[in-house]
């Protein structure tokens, strides 16, 4: 049943659209010559006596016009998922093949293989790059900014 409703491939939002508004035209058609026939205008019966019949027509065709209007925002709901769901999907992404990837040719420098071992002389944490000395926390004078 959740295939049926949530299908991974639905069917294209024009194609549902158009079919539920032939479907729904078509209903409105149907139930239309059938209210017709069975009115007073074009059976000779006075109104107290079709009125039962034509109240349960027209009854009949909004309840089918409200079943067919369900179903279609039914089949609607992985479009209406999908324009919710925000960022990328995950089709949406395109990566590069893993033969094509930056020091493959290298098998020291591949960054995608097994992990390597450290050397125990390197240090995990490197050197720190200082680019201006620290300032002292209080200053005693205040200074102008430099250009």
């Amino acid at each position: 049943m959740r295939d049926f409703i949530l299908m991974r491939r639905p069917l294209p939002r024009r194609t549902l659209i158009f079919s539920h508004c032939i479907l729904q035209i078509g209903l409105l058609l149907a139930g239309g010559v059938w209210l017709w026939r069975h009115s007073p205008a074009a059976s000779g019966v006075s109104w107290q006596e079709s009125w039962p019949m034509l109240a349960l027509g027209g009854g009949v065709l909004l309840l089918a016009m409200a079943l067919v209007r369900l179903f279609a925002e039914l089949w609607m709901a992985p479009h209406h998922m999908q324009a919710r769901r925000g960022g990328f999907a995950p089709g949406d992404v395109m990566t590069r093949a893993i033969d094509r990837r930056p020091a493959m040719h290298d098998p020291e420098k591949a960054w995608i293989s097994t992990a390597k071992p450290l050397d125990p002389d390197e240090g995990v944490v490197g050197q720190a790059r200082v680019a201006e000395p620290r300032q002292p926390a209080t200053p005693s004078q205040r200074q102008e900014p430099s250009l």
